[in-house]
Order: C-alpha cells, then structure tokens, then sequence
C-alpha cells in the first residue's frame, strides 16, 4: 500500500512540476528526505518533493521566521508573481530532530528595465552610430529583421545616402539572466545630406509609461479572496483603463518592471498571487491602471497574509490577454505584457507555442491572422483570440526618370515621375539653382504633371540644379508631412558653356629647319585641330602630337587652327591661329644678318653671294631674300635654285614687303653678275641694281633654265648694260621690269638657240641711253603677250630682232618717243613672225621702219593699231619675204611714208580689210599682176580680191579719244565690225576683250 502511495505522490508532484515549469534535478537531493533543485535563484517556479510518501515519521518544514513546522508529506511549489522576486528561506529537519537545515531559493520574475538607445530617435544628420545599453543580454531588431543578440559594447554606423533620406527603424529588448525578458523600446532615425534639412518632422515614437500616485485611490478598488496555495485579487479600474499589479515592488512608484498587465481596457479584472503550502510571510501588493500613457498607483499597497483553505487551484481568464503590437510600413513586432499567465501563441501552422520574448514578422502583400490564448497555472486555457495584422503598407518612392543624382548633361532635361504603386500617389518638387539646399516642401509645392519638368539651362553657362521631391497621396496632399514622407535629392549640372580655347604647347615655335611637333596643352574636352598650308584644312580630333615634315620642294608654312568641344557638343570659339615655318631647303637672307649665320629665318646671312654659295654647298635649293642686300661678287648656278623677295618681318610673303639686291661694282673682266650654267634659277619678287662703269650683264645663262616673275630690273651706267643672254635651254619673263638709264648701250633679252617666255612685262628707258636694242632673237623661239614698252632712246631703237626664229607677239603696248637716227620696230630674217593685237604708237625724228622681213622669212600681222609721226617711214619693207597684213589701222602722219615695199609679188588677199591713212605712197616693187604701174588704193585692193577691202578714214572719224594714252575706237569708224575671220588670231583685243567671230573691227581693240 505504501509503495501505491508514492507512486501515486510522485505522479501529482511531476505533474505539479509541469504546470509551474520547475525543473527539479530528480537526482539531486538537498536534505536527507528532500527531493528538489541545489539551493539558489531562479527565473521560473521550483519544486521540492519529499523522498517517499510512506507511512511514518516525516521531515519536517517551516519557512523562516514562522514558528509552526509542518510534515514535508506533499510537494512545496516556490513561485512568484510575474514581476515579482520572491526569496524562500526553508528550515528542514530530519524526523527523529537529529539533523537540521535551512535551504535558501530566490524565484526571480523580475523583469529587467527596458534598454535605452544611445541616440535619441529624430533626425540625425549624415550618419551616426546607433548603441544600445541595458542590463543583461539586448535583442536587437533593425529595420524589421529577426531579433539578433546585441553583443557588448557593439554598435552600428549608418550613413545617409546621397540622394534620399533614410530611415532606420530598431526595436530592442533585454533579458536577464534568469530569462525574464524586458518590456521593449523602439526607436527611429532619420538621415540625411549633410546641408539638407527634411521637409517634414519625423513621427514621434510612443514613450514608456510614466508612474504618477493616486491621490485617495477612490476611483479604484481592490478585492482579496485566499486560495489554495494562492490568493485571487480582483481589481476594478476606471473604464479604458487597464488593471496593473506589482508584488513585493523593489521601486513601485519609480520603476515598471515589477508590474503586469491583468486585462485591456477592462474596468474589472482578476489574478492569482501564487504562495507555497505553509506560507505565512505578508505579501505586499501595489496596484493601479494604465491610462493615456501613465500608470497611476494607489498610494498604499495592500498587504496579504497567506491562509491555507481547501479550495481550487488557479485558473486562466476567460478572455485572452491582448498583446501589444506595433507596426511600420514592412514589419510587426509583438510582445505581451507580464501577466499572472502564460501566453500561447499560433503564427498560422495549428499548433500553440508558448510565447516568452518579444515576436517581430515581415508583412506580407495581403493581411496575415495570428491566434493566441492565456493560460493558467492549472493548465486550463482561456477563450483563442485572433489579431489580423495588416498588408505590408507601400509608400510611394518619390523616384524620377530622365535624370540622375550627379548627372551632367549638355541640353534641356526633362524628368518624369515613375510610375507608382497606386495611382493616387503625387510627387512635389521644389528646386534651385547653384549650391545651396533646394527648399522645403510644403503644401504649397508644386507638382509634377503628366509633362514632366523641364531645366533648360543657359546658354554659355554651366548651371547646377538641386532638386527636392517627395510622394504623397494625392487625396491628402493638405496633410503634406505628417507621416514623414521619403524625400529624394537630385543634384545635376546641365553644361552649355564651351570649354577653353586651345593652347598650343611649349615645343611649338615659329619656325623649324627640321621636323616639326605640334602639341596641346592638357584641358577639358576634345581639341580638334587643323594643320594645313592652305589654312583650310579639315579638323580631326587631336589624341597626342602631330609631326609635320619639311619638303625638298620648298619651304611649307602650316597654319594650326584648333578648338575644343566638350563631351556635351559645347564648342569653344577657335584659337588664333598659329603659323610655323618648317624648312629643310632653304637659306635666308637680310643685310641685318651676321657673318657666319646658319642661314635661318632667326639668323639670316647677310649677303647673297655668300648665301647662294652656302645653298649649293648644302643642298638647299630656296633662298629667300629680305630688305636690301648686297650681291658682292659674281656668282654661279649649277644645280636648282629659287631666289624670292617680298617678305615682312616675320618671314610671312607680303605685297607690301620689298626685297633689294644690290648689285656691286664687278671686277673688271667678269662679264655677268650671275651665270646659270646647265641648271635652273627661279628669280621672283624683287628689285635688283646693276650699276658701274664699262660693259657688264646681269645674268647670263648657257644651256639653264631661267625665269623670272615679280622682278625689277635697274641697269645704269657705262658703255653697255645687257639684262639676260640667254644660249641655249629656257627663258621665262613674267609681270617683270627692265629699266634702262645713263648707258650708252642698253640690251635687254638677248636669246641665242633659247627657247623664250615672255608676259605681262614692261621695257622701259629715258633719253640718257644713247641705243636700246630690247630684244633679239636667234635660232630661238618666242612667245610675247603682254609687253608694255616706253622708249626714249637718244639715237637708235630696236625693239624685237629674230633671226633664224619663230615668235609670236600679242596683246602688246609699244610706245616710242624722241630718236635721232633709225627706229626698228619688228624685224624678221629667216624667220616666222606674228603679230596679233598689238598697239604700236611711234613719235620718232629719225626714220621708221615698223616691219622688216628678208631672207624668206613669213611675216602676218593681224588687228594692229600703229601710229607713226616720222620724216621718213615705211611701214613694211619685204625682200625675199612673204607677208600678210589684215584687219590693222595704219596712221602715219610727217613726211615721207610708203605702205609697203617689197621685191616680191604679193599674194592675194594678203593685204585686205585695212584702215590706212597719211600714207605718201601705197606700194613700192611688184605685184601679183606685175611691175608696180601705180600706187592707189584701188590697186591694192585688187591684191585684196574676194577679201574685204582696204579703205582710208581719217583718224578723227576713226578714234574718239585718248585714254590713258591711247587711242580708243569710235563707235561710229568704219572700222566697227569690218574685219574678217582670221583663223590664227587670239580671240582676245588689246584689253582682253572676245573679238567677234564673224564681223571683227579692225585694229587691236574690238569696240
């Protein structure tokens, strides 16, 4: 029977055990007869059992300080109000009294004060470390995650992002280390740029309740009804308030962690203080209500003294205890206040767990239901409650396309706001210009449409613009700020002004003798650059420095022209542009020069002889010639060479820069100042003199090519002055000058066996030379257009002499004036001579010949105009010769003057369409019909047969006027439009006028 007995004691004990959470070591025991846990303090109720149950003397126990002992024939359950840390000091002793023991346990229920953020919640600038401090271990949840251990001293650095604000959510909790957990605390933070303030305040976090004492505690009451083992209050409140009571409370008016929650919001609620059997010990009470976030406490506590009736246990509720919840926008965290009961929890899954820390879930898309219950000591349950939490609650991102934080454009932006979660979401903006913070938003912001929002920029500026927006819902746009919207920043630059001119680098100088490199100074942008000699040249983008090479050919003179252009397409205005002169091939050379220069443009020699001897030592083939120098002694050309003048002080060819070469007083014997023999020289752009006593030439050249452009020629003094003699190879005149004066011989061209060219030049020479010979011809050929000759010879002129040649000479100006003795204008011997659109006007006191051909030589003249004042004159004089004179005036006026003579029979048509007058005679010698019988106009036309005739006008019918020397053709003369074809004529008249096809005048010009 006794062996039944303790097994049935030790079923009722484990089953005690269970209901209070002890956790007896079934192997330990503290006193002889005494089954339970080694004394010490504990967060949870124990239990002491007794060895055996049999029948006999029992151990004995009382609670110290009690004077009664009771037998240790039951279990002995130590627990503790929720909040409550109760201490147990036991006096056992064995039953025959020989053996005595006092075991000493602490059941701590106490929870420990919620923990206290370091940094308190609001806003708090670009970062800041966030820190928990509490006592024991601290749970951390931040931004919604899992609760994780917040280790000592730990502490976490957040950082603002650039472009929004950013909230940081924490919600913590400590647990001591007998498990009882903390009431938890929240906290928030918001950062932001350093130099941006929000626009709108940051919600408030709820405060932990404060503890205010009732006055006379007439709004509450409470009432005591002793248990079994424990002592059921009930206690009535205001209504919406919510029952609080705290045992044996360390600090009851200062601290809440002794104090659990009975109901919510219920006028009336009831509770069970649990106590040991043989308990006596008073038991002290605080109670009040929690009410608008305070906690008013009776002013005194009640005082209970255990009794031991026989009745029930402890029960749960009716009604389960409601937990506390808070939400944000992505979680819910969950915790119920200490309670006289344990609290079971089902998350969706069917099955309670008890639930003994704070909870936190993520919200989902749609609303999730939580069940939970209260349950009492006994295990009884109460009523399952549910609590819905709400969907996952979605702001609306204040986000933008069409720009981005940081972004740098080149034209108008224009931003949109993105597409939202719900359609009733606006986003607000407001902006400026430059560094300083965009303002707040308001309710007065604007908002942005369905157009977006446009920045253009400014022309020629680079504007950054800051930018503010934040996304509300459009039905509560009048509550702007109150739930503390996200804002998002944009900063952004829109560059419309060009970037800097370009720069060329050290390294580039005006002039190179080798290679040259062109560099850039480093800047913003792209240069694109142009090298070209014509300063034409297309731009190319510029990655890294550009050679430019010399040539044997010549000096090249490069223009650099550049300008950048930003990434955006802003283009800087194009730098001044810079020339350098690259030269591999040739000497310079001006009087300021040293002796012994290297011949560059920045050091020059300064006399041509030594120049030209240096170029042909050196292979260099240019020389170009500044200001007046001096050629010394004579000089010889063998290879290629180029001599140019006309240069300004940098070198640059200029129409207003001159060039003078002196030519010295040669040693007597040294025939030419320059010879060129079996090479070529090119002369162009320059005065040169040549002066002295005897005979002497300027250049002569045998078997070389010569040509001159741009140059002027001075010869004076001595016995006879020659320009050029050419033997031989190449002669070329163009837009030149040969001066005559104080000589008494002066010869200009001089071609034997050459090859001549000559345009667009002039002859000139005064009364102080005695016999001007301007050009002889023989075994050459030659090409005249565009001489102007003015003679003043004292005695004797011969202007073009060709024996053994064939020329030709047109658009030509020959003007004539004083002379004592003959005067002869074209003379042809063996050779063939035309003239075409010449203009030959002759004052002359000795006599004239303007045409002489002999020897078989073939001359045709074609739209000539002459004049000719002389005593004795012949227009053409033939021997042995053919000849053919067309569409020309003739105007001799002075004495004696013959039209032609010649001992050969004329062809027909020959002589036809003439202008002639003031002729004495027509014809000399014979005709095709025979021996001259008579010398009249209608026997020369004769000879004109089915040509045009010849006629006579006066010449005051025929010119109208003098300009500029000449005489111009009167609309009104006979000779308008009475020419005839001439198949090897120019198209062109004496002033580059297109003669008629068809009906020519005659003469040189076409009216």
């Amino acid at each position: 029977m006794s062996g039944l007995r303790t097994v049935l004691t030790c079923a009722t004990a484990l089953m005690v055990v269970a209901l209070c959470h002890a956790q007896p070591d079934p192997r330990a025991e503290p006193f002889q007869g005494v089954l339970g846990p080694v004394e010490g303090v504990y967060g949870m109720a124990q239990v002491l059992l007794p060895a055996t149950l049999a029948a006999g003397p029992a151990t004995q126990f009382r609670f110290k300080g009690q004077d009664s002992w009771f037998p240790f024939d039951r279990p002995l359950y130590l627990g503790a109000f929720p909040g409550e840390e109760r201490t147990y000091a036991i006096e056992f002793k064995a039953a025959d009294g020989t053996r005595q023991a006092i075991l000493t346990y602490t059941i701590d229920r106490r929870p420990p004060e919620a923990p206290q953020f370091t940094q308190a919640s609001g806003d708090v600038g670009s970062s800041f470390n966030l820190g928990v401090k509490g006592e024991g271990q601290i749970f951390l949840s931040l931004d919604g995650s899992p609760f994780e251990l917040f280790t000592d001293a730990q502490s976490s650095s957040f950082a603002a992002l650039p472009d929004a604000t950013r909230l940081v959510r924490a919600v913590a909790y400590c647990v001591d280390p007998r498990g009882n957990a903390s009431r938890t605390v929240s906290g928030q933070w918001r950062l932001h740029p350093e130099d941006i303030q929000p626009s709108f305040s940051l919600p408030g976090e709820v405060q932990a309740l404060g503890i205010r004492v009732l006055e006379d505690g007439s709004d509450i009451r409470i009432e005591q009804r002793t248990l079994l083992d424990s002592s059921r209050l009930t206690l009535s409140v205001p209504l919406g308030a919510t029952p609080c009571i705290a045992v044996n409370a360390s600090k009851p008016f200062s601290s809440m962690a002794s104090y659990a929650q009975l109901a919510e919001d219920k006028a009336s609620a009831s509770c069970i203080i649990p106590f040991p059997w043989g308990y006596e010990q008073e038991l002290s009470v605080q109670y009040g209500y929690a009410k608008d976030g305070m906690l008013f406490v009776a002013p005194e506590p009640l005082k209970i003294n255990p009794v031991f009736p026989i009745e029930e246990g402890s029960a749960a509720p009716a009604t389960a205890l409601a937990p506390n919840v808070r939400l944000d926008d992505t979680s819910a965290y969950i915790d119920w206040p200490a309670s006289p009961w344990r609290m079971l929890f089902d998350s969706g899954d069917g099955i309670f767990t008890i639930v003994s820390r704070p909870l936190v879930f993520r919200l989902g898309t749609e609303p999730m239901t939580i069940r939970y219950a209260s349950q009492g000591l006994n295990g009884s349950r109460s009523l399952v409650a549910s609590l819905t939490l709400p969907a996952r609650r979605i702001m609306a991102e204040p986000a933008l396309s069409g720009v981005e934080d940081g972004g740098r454009y080149g034209s108008s932006v224009t931003v949109f706001a993105l597409a939202q979660a719900h359609d009733k979401a606006a986003l607000l903006y407001e902006f400026t210009e430059g560094d300083g913070a965009p303002p707040t938003i308001h309710r007065g912001s604007l908002r942005i449409g369905q157009e977006g929002l446009r920045f253009d920029g400014r022309d020629g500026e680079t504007i950054r613009y800051r930018l503010r927006v934040v996304a509300v819902n459009a039905s509560s746009m009048g509550d702007v700020g109150d739930e503390g919207y996200r804002e998002r920043f944009y900063s952004f630059t829109i560059d419309r002004q060009a970037p800097d001119v370009p720069q060329t680098g050290s390294g580039v100088a005006g002039y190179s003798s080798s290679d040259a490199l062109i560099s850039f100074k480093p800047q913003d942008g792209s240069v694109f650059v142009s090298v070209s000699e014509t300063a034409e040249g297309e731009f190319v983008r510029y990655d890294g420095p550009i050679s430019v090479g010399g040539s044997k050919e010549g000096r090249k003179r490069y223009t650099i022209r550049a300008y950048a252009e930003d990434e955006f397409g802003n283009r800087s205005a194009q730098m001044q542009p810079v020339s350098i002169l690259v030269d591999i091939s040739s000497m310079y050379v001006d009087a300021s020069g040293r002796v012994g220069a290297v011949g560059g443009p920045d050091d020059p020699m300064p006399y041509l002889d030594d120049a030209i001897e240096a170029a042909q030592a050196t292979g260099k083939r240019f020389i170009y010639v500044r200001g007046m120098v001096r050629l010394r002694r004579a000089v010889t050309v063998y290879g290629s060479l180029t001599v140019t003048g006309g240069f300004d002080d940098a070198w640059n060819e200029s129409p207003t820069g001159s060039s003078h070469i002196y030519v010295e007083q040669l040693p007597s014997g040294t025939p030419y100042a320059i010879r060129v023999h079996d090479g070529t020289l090119n002369l162009s752009s320059m005065t040169i003199s040549m002066m002295g006593d005897g005979s002497g030439g300027l250049i002569e050249s045998e078997q070389g090519e010569l040509r001159l452009n741009r140059i002027t020629m001075h010869l004076s003094g001595g016995i006879e002055k020659t320009a050029i003699k050419a033997t031989g190879g190449m002669l070329s005149l163009l837009s030149s000058s040969l001066v005559f004066s104080k000589t008494l011989t002066g010869r200009g061209m001089d071609a034997a066996g050459a090859s001549l060219a000559l345009a667009d030049s002039t002859l000139s020479c005064d009364a102080s030379v005695r016999l001007l010979d301007v050009i002889r011809l023989s075994d050459a050929d030659a090409r005249i257009s565009g001489l102007r000759l003015d003679a003043s010879p004292a005695q004797a002129l011969s202007i073009l002499s060709a024996t053994r040649a064939s020329l030709s000479i047109e658009r030509s100006i020959l003007s004539v004036r004083g002379g004592s003795s003959s005067c002869r204008v074209f003379s042809a011997s063996a050779s063939d001579l035309s003239v075409d659109s010449v203009y030959v006007d002759v004052s002359w006191q000795g006599s004239v010949e303007v045409f002489n051909a002999s020897s078989a030589s073939g001359l045709r003249v074609a739209h000539l105009s002459a004049f000719v004042e002389s005593p004795r004159s012949v227009f053409v004089a033939s021997s042995g010769s053919g000849i053919d004179i067309v569409n020309s005036i003739a105007v001799f006026m002075g004495g004696d003057a013959l039209f032609i003579r010649s001992d050969t029979e004329l062809k027909t048509s020959s002589i036809a369409s003439n202008c002639l007058w003031g002729f004495s005679r027509l014809m000399e010698g014979r005709d095709t019909l025979g021996a001259l019988s008579e010398s009249t106009l209608q026997r020369l036309n004769d000879l004109a047969s089915d040509a045009r005739p010849n006629m006579t006008e006066a010449p005051s019918k025929t010119f109208y006027a003098s300009a500029k020397g000449l005489r111009r053709l009167s609309e009104g003369s006979a000779c308008v439009d009475s020419g005839v074809p001439v198949i090897w004529a120019s198209k062109l008249d004496l002033f580059g006028k297109t003669r008629s096809k068809d009906s020519p005048d005659i003469g040189a010009e076409e009216h």
